[in-house]
């Protein structure tokens, strides 16, 4: 989400503006900090920009040190977002990863997995936004 934020706007962005604002908690492990990293890394962000983003996670991030192991998904990196969601009992996971969106029920144990345009709803309903 956070490349689809910062690259294309849209509803992920504003879910960024939300965590921003402090509306919204955001979880991030040292494992989700290196994958963000690492993508934007692959797109061609430069340092500046890799340090930016790595201060916003650091400062605006609730560090969460998994304490469980899953090995569930489809596709074996993205285990690491349900263990994080787990350990932190996440309300919601928001992605637009298809191996995550596709487990049963968009959920894992008591976390919604959802699409940032399935959560902006949500938060209109709960007068986030």
């Amino acid at each position: 989400m956070y490349l689809s934020a910062l690259l294309y706007g849209g509803m992920a962005e504003k879910i960024l503006d939300l965590v921003a604002d402090s509306k919204l908690e955001l979880l991030v492990s040292p494992e989700l900090i290196a994958e963000v990293l690492r993508k934007f890394q692959e797109k061609g962000a430069n340092e500046s920009m890799l340090q930016r983003i790595n201060v916003f996670l650091d400062y605006k991030g609730n560090m969460v040190i998994p304490k469980v192991k899953i090995n569930i998904c489809r596709d074996p990196n993205d285990n690491f977002l349900l263990e994080l969601s787990q350990t932190a009992e996440a309300d919601y996971l928001v992605s637009r990863d298809k191996d995550l969106l596709e487990l049963p029920n968009h959920k894992w144990k008591k976390t919604k997995i959802l699409t940032p345009e399935e959560f902006l709803p949500i938060l209109r309903l709960q007068k986030i936004i």
